[in-house]
């Protein structure tokens, strides 16, 4: 059996991984990538400059302590624009994600009124505009490339790919299939936002199952010590004077 040597990925590998993870958190214009990519050189010359002009303390080789102190600051300016492009992009995909039960259960109301998947995700569009932003873009997007006239499946697939959830995935996949074999979209539609449903509730339901472990560590060493004092310092301060 041969084995492949695993490499690490190329710049223009993590080049593409940045430009996707900026269109997924919505940086779309075309000085996104210029801009994020100045920011982080940016972000590491500033905090290196301000940790070599910092005082350093007395220590045996204060020399090799400033450039120690400057590199960590150049690594951790070089590594803030990444952390702030991941926040943003886990925060748009979660708004995505809270609307999307409502976004099906809206579109089964177009298609069984009538209106065709186009007409239905144009409508949307403007509905969403208030409730999230995020989503109804997206939706803007899509509808607009099927008004340009490309494929119904090439344009889910494009709209599924902007977002980068596997629910959006799932949903593009039950269109397909129904597209397909020529089964009621209504239905499908209906099944997958029912789906949809439970997988929130279970991410809900394990988000409530970890709060006491997330409140054992402030519990424990923030508040435990100010109740101890404050309800039992008096008691000793009163033995203390006894015991003098």
């Amino acid at each position: 059996m041969k084995l492949r040597r695993i490499t690490a990925p190329s710049a223009t590998e993590q080049t593409n991984r940045v430009q996707l993870a900026l269109l997924r958190a919505g940086w779309r214009s075309p000085g996104s990538w210029p801009r994020y990519r100045t920011a982080r050189w940016a972000g590491a010359l500033a905090l290196m400059s301000v940790a070599l002009l910092l005082p350093t303390f007395p220590a045996r080789h204060p020399a090799m302590l400033r450039v120690a102190c400057s590199i960590a600051g150049g690594a951790c300016g070089y590594a803030m624009p990444a952390l702030w492009l991941q926040q943003q992009l886990r925060r748009r995909q979660a708004a995505i994600a809270q609307a999307l039960p409502d976004l099906l259960d809206l579109l089964v109301l177009c298609v069984e009124a009538g209106l065709s998947l186009e007409q239905s995700f144009g409508r949307l569009a403007r509905e969403f505009s208030r409730f999230s932003p995020p989503l109804a873009h997206e939706l803007q997007l899509l509808s607009f490339e099927l008004g340009a006239g490309r494929g119904r499946l090439t344009a889910l697939r494009h709209f599924a790919w902007r977002i980068g959830l596997p629910s959006v995935d799932s949903l593009v996949s039950l269109l397909a299939q129904a597209e397909r074999f020529g089964t009621r979209v209504s239905d499908a539609l209906a099944a997958q936002a029912e789906q949809v449903r439970r997988e929130r509730r279970r991410s809900v339901e394990r988000a409530a199952a970890v709060i006491g472990l997330k409140l054992l560590f402030p519990l424990v060493f923030c508040i435990f010590p100010g109740l101890l004092v404050v309800l039992v310092g008096p008691s000793f301060i009163a033995i203390y004077r006894t015991l003098q």
